[in-house]
């Protein structure tokens, strides 16, 4: 249980807002925002809880880390979404982790789906379809694609800017889990 989330969540909220910045800016979310902000979420949670708030802490962050890590291991997403979801879980909580989680899901199959139409045309769906129904998806992945040469004029999908609004929202609104 975290005594002062409103801080803890101001926080995390000024992270995730940094790393959309750097995610949209240079298409990375930095070791030097990710490593500070897991650490801090230990050490606030360790001062205003003991030993039981760095325990929840660091079980947090391997929540926060878990639960994008399948989707970086197949290329989806980048490390650096990875390590921020780890600092929210670090910072926040394991709940407000899985909301957040959740809420860029959401929030990401949308923006996916606009950035896909502005890149493609509604042509682009189609295929995305057929790509995830062959297995293609495997080989032409999110970020081979925002790093290939062919399509550096195309609209980059960054997933920083989905997790910033995903912890607003969480901010707002938590569900109880």
């Amino acid at each position: 249980m975290f005594i002062y989330p409103i801080l803890n969540r101001i926080i995390c909220a000024i992270v995730t807002f940094i790393g959309m910045v750097t995610d949209t800016w240079k298409g990375k979310i930095y070791n030097w925002l990710t490593f500070p902000a897991i650490i801090a979420g230990w050490v606030i949670n360790f001062y205003f809880n003991g030993l039981s708030g760095l325990g929840y802490s660091l079980l947090a962050t391997i929540v926060g880390i878990i639960l994008y890590l399948p989707f970086a291991m197949v290329g989806a997403f980048g490390m650096g979404d990875v390590k921020l979801m780890g600092a929210v879980g670090s910072l926040c909580g394991s709940a407000f982790a899985l909301n957040v989680f959740l809420y860029t899901s959401v929030l990401g199959f949308f923006h996916a789906i606009i950035i896909t139409i502005m890149n493609y045309g509604f042509s682009g769906i189609k295929n995305a379809l057929i790509s995830i129904r062959s297995g293609n998806f495997k080989y032409n992945t999110i970020q081979k694609e925002n790093t290939d040469e062919a399509t550096k004029h195309k609209i980059k999908y960054n997933l920083g800017l989905d997790i910033f609004l995903a912890v607003l929202l969480a901010c707002w609104y938590c569900f109880t889990l």
